[in-house]
């Protein structure tokens, strides 16, 4: 019994140093959503913004409240692209180490 404990947490392990070494790669990928030419936002593949940019010729004072509605979609669509990169990254490496399909596991 404990043998079979013993290769469970082996088990365990490589599965957190998979895990790991997918979280470090898509950390280091970027995704890019821009609307129009007038906002570009880059997130990484664990959902952070990695930079926010304007179209120049849209900076003015009277385009305030379009430019935040559009940051604000375009920062959803960015989070939501690398939420998808992330799932299929994980269900990837879950194909690769025959893990089943447990619900809320990654």
């Amino acid at each position: 019994m404990w043998e079979q404990f013993g290769n469970v947490m082996d088990m365990v392990k490589k599965v957190q140093q998979y895990v790991s070494q997918a979280e470090e790669q898509l950390g280091s990928e970027h995704i890019e959503v821009i609307s129009s030419d007038v906002v570009k936002v880059v997130v990484n593949g664990q959902q952070s913004i990695v930079a926010i940019e304007f179209g120049a010729k849209y900076l003015t004072a009277d385009n305030a409240v379009l430019l935040q509605d559009l940051l604000v979609t375009t920062i959803n669509s960015a989070l939501a692209k690398s939420r998808e990169k992330h799932q299929a990254a994980m269900n990837k490496l879950a194909g690769e180490l025959n893990l089943p399909n447990i619900p809320g596991l990654f």
